[in-house]
């Protein structure tokens, strides 16, 4: 089944966010299935995180669905980066351990730290955790830095848009870094998310999360273990307006001709959408129904993902438009 949800997402428990952790998950279920609460975790505000990790523990008495305690850590190459595993396996403990060895506010800087800090997630959180990369445009990161970081199992999402409209060129862009570590054989996914802090009815600049963009992961079950094992694992989509639903992607090979089969239900007006493989758009459409049903050859690669436009529409609460979206994660040869 597929179920919707957003990974970052700030509450009060953060100096710049606005509302409780329950006022978020109550004004975000019409939205979402599952969400993760992300606040700011870093010296010498480590009290903040213990408050919201209070705050999630409650929440979870008084809501039935998947309420994830992380944190945006200062990683050692300048980003933030979100550590996610299960309320069973030491979460609170995982957040306080990150602050304390590799802060970069506390001087620990560099790609051998950061290294350092996803050999050390790997080993005792082994495969009940998982790493994403936001913000990775905000300005670019080095693509070799990326490519060192991907050779850790723990690294498994890039973030592709976030706050509002901004989206991150290295992950969207054809031929841009995600396509470079697809191609040598880095089985990276891409994730949208609203970094909430404050919503427009309230002062804010901010979506609910879950009302702007969206993850659909495909799950047997809405539980932590199955939503953290879609995240690792690829097994969801993302989209910008709820683009598109029920997507159905594979491709198969036959007497040495690949086949592509891609279909989906569009519940906006699609502009375009293309087939990437190799860093370069191998099929492309713009004719479309309610429901887009193709199959088509395309040329041998190590992979192929998927990604799409609607039609400008009406922003909800300010002036002007923004475009709709979607990407579908790839498939591997």
């Amino acid at each position: 089944m597929w179920v919707k949800g957003d990974l970052h997402v700030h509450s009060h428990c953060c100096g710049d966010g606005t509302l409780s952790v329950a006022d978020i998950v109550e004004n975000s279920r019409e939205y979402c299935d599952f969400i993760a609460i992300s606040g700011h975790c870093r010296t010498p505000e480590f009290r903040r995180t213990e408050n919201q990790y209070k705050e999630v523990v409650e929440a979870r008495k008084k809501f039935d669905m998947p309420i994830f305690c992380t944190g945006e850590v200062e990683f050692p190459i300048p980003r933030h980066t979100m550590f996610i595993t299960t309320p069973d396996d030491r979460e609170l403990e995982l957040l306080r351990l990150l602050v304390e060895k590799f802060c970069r506010r506390s001087g620990v800087e560099g790609l051998e730290a950061a290294l350092a800090e996803l050999r050390f997630v790997e080993e005792n959180w082994k495969e009940n955790c998982f790493m994403v990369f936001n913000h990775p445009n905000a300005p670019d990161v080095a693509t070799s830095d990326l490519l060192a970081l991907a050779e850790s199992p723990v690294f498994r999402v890039l973030a592709c848009v976030d706050r509002g409209e901004r989206r991150a060129p290295q992950t969207w862009d054809v031929g841009g870094a995600w396509d470079e570590l697809l191609s040598k054989g880095f089985r990276i996914s891409a994730r949208c998310g609203s970094d909430f802090h404050g919503h427009f009815t309230l002062g804010g600049h901010d979506y609910f999360p879950g009302e702007f963009v969206q993850d659909h992961l495909n799950v047997e079950r809405c539980d932590y273990k199955s939503i953290l094992n879609a995240y690792r694992n690829g097994n969801f989509f993302t989209t910008c307006g709820n683009l598109i639903s029920n997507p159905e992607f594979s491709v198969t090979e036959n007497n040495g001709i690949r086949q592509c089969r891609l279909a989906f239900d569009l519940n906006g007006e699609m502009e375009k959408v293309e087939v990437v493989s190799g860093g370069k758009t191998v099929a492309e459409f713009t004719d479309f129904s309610d429901r887009f049903e193709k199959t088509f050859s395309v040329p041998d690669g190590r992979y192929y993902r998927v990604r799409g436009t609607g039609k400008m529409q009406k922003r909800k609460y300010t002036d002007g438009e923004f475009e709709p979206l979607f990407l579908l994660n790839p498939i591997y040869f």
